[in-house]
């Protein structure tokens, strides 16, 4: 099966959830004037976001242990490497978005 549409599916939804993100952000900050309470809510959200380094360290981690472990030659090229880390930062935004949202309607 030729995975370049499902790639690239992927990879506009993810530009298209960032876009998203900062259009959203920028509208309740005007609605909110910047205030403390936004603020907190964007605090907030960023280390919910931020929670997501730990778990791909943590991934990192386990997968360089297992290639250590059992010799295996995993070769990534630098175009798959750059699509993986789009895919990271647009769940990342992601993330973000849905933690931002949570936080505006619980506080």
């Amino acid at each position: 099966m030729n995975e370049q549409p499902i790639l690239l599916f992927f990879i506009i939804l993810s530009i298209g959830i960032m876009i998203y993100l900062d259009v959203w952000k920028s509208k309740k900050a005007k609605a909110y004037k910047n205030d403390e309470r936004w603020q907190l809510i964007k605090n907030k959200a960023n280390d919910v976001a931020n929670q997501s380094h730990y778990v791909v360290i943590l991934l990192l981690a386990i997968l360089q242990t297992i290639s250590i472990n059992h010799d295996l030659n995993i070769t990534i090229t630098l175009n798959r490497l750059m699509t993986y880390g789009i895919y990271f930062i647009g769940l990342r935004k992601l993330l973000e978005l849905l933690a931002l949202k949570y936080f505006d309607n619980q506080i």
